[in-house]
């Protein structure tokens, strides 16, 4: 079973396993709101505006890779 399936029922991801999807630690997104913990719906959204780590670093190192290359 490849999916977070509880009583038959696929699951929602939450925030900490989005954040590790996105490349991030866990708890990136905690920064807290007001004092007090950060609500999920603003975690979601913050990972949701962000970019992958791993892409993002795989595109700079192509980028640096082709301008090292003589033209």
């Amino acid at each position: 079973n490849q999916y977070p399936v509880i009583g038959g029922r696929i699951r929602m991801l939450t925030p900490n396993e989005c954040e590790r999807l996105q490349g991030f630690p866990d708890g990136h997104t905690e920064i807290g709101w007001k004092g007090k913990p950060t609500p999920d719906s603003h975690r979601y959204k913050a990972i949701g505006n962000s970019m992958a780590v791993p892409v993002m670093r795989w595109i700079g190192e192509r980028i640096e890779k082709h301008d090292t290359i003589p033209v």
